[in-house]
């Protein structure tokens, strides 16, 4: 199921995810050392495939609020051997994930999926005041196959009205549970790699947000540049 593209995507972006004063502190590189993204390899249901979870990790303090990209910062995944889509899951995101049909359809947990600290729909996560993200993206460059179409090896947001998923600052599932925040999970026979930003809401009264990249290969803990 494709999500209907916004017109006011732009917009929506700007205001939703990316507005507020600039984060940037004379000490960016120790304020970005708080920050990593953690890729984390399984074995798939599926002999030969591998389920890759990709998480943000932070302060228990800060939150998530949404992941984006632009012409200035492109959002990049990359999966050459092409990801499984199931067909059960009819959202783009982990809102399509519901526990009740895993039993009778095992394979649906392979499903990639875009998600802000949810792995079912916000409804059945038992997690209070928990929100389903939100896409915006630029109507003429849809990036959403990657999460809705088997077999699709790429996702690139790299347009001037950009695009995101996101949640509300208010949302539960934007706290790190244990240190971490997870943002996808990619299933493919091959290997995983891009670049993600995030927009996070630090503790600090006195700091709007911070605005992180971060670009990973494969595996591992991958640290973080603040950008503008």
């Amino acid at each position: 199921m494709r999500l209907a593209s916004f017109p006011s995507a732009a917009a929506l972006v700007m205001t939703l995810c990316l507005a507020g004063p600039s984060a940037w502190a004379q000490e960016a590189d120790s304020t970005a050392a708080r920050y990593h993204l953690e890729v984390v390899r399984t074995e798939a249901r599926q002999p030969g495939l591998f389920r890759y979870e990709i998480h943000a990790l932070l302060p228990d303090s800060d939150r998530v609020s949404a992941v984006y990209g632009t012409d200035t910062h492109p959002l990049e995944l990359r999966a050459p051997k092409g990801v499984f889509n199931s067909l059960y899951n009819g959202s783009w995101s982990n809102s399509g994930m519901n526990p009740k049909f895993f039993e009778l359809m095992p394979d649906m947990q392979d499903d990639t999926y875009a998600t802000i600290g949810l792995r079912t729909s916000a409804k059945l996560s038992g997690v209070m005041r928990a929100e389903d993200p939100t896409m915006v993206q630029d109507p003429s460059e849809p990036w959403d196959d990657f999460f809705t179409v088997n077999g699709e090896t790429s996702l690139e947001v790299a347009t001037h009205t950009g695009g995101s998923w996101f949640v509300l600052r208010t949302a539960a599932n934007g706290a790190p549970v244990d240190g971490k925040v997870m943002l996808a999970q990619v299933t493919t026979s091959g290997n995983v790699s891009g670049a993600m930003n995030l927009q996070i809401f630090p503790a600090e009264p006195e700091i709007e947000q911070f605005r992180v990249r971060f670009e990973f290969e494969g595996t591992g803990k991958f640290p973080g540049k603040l950008v503008e």
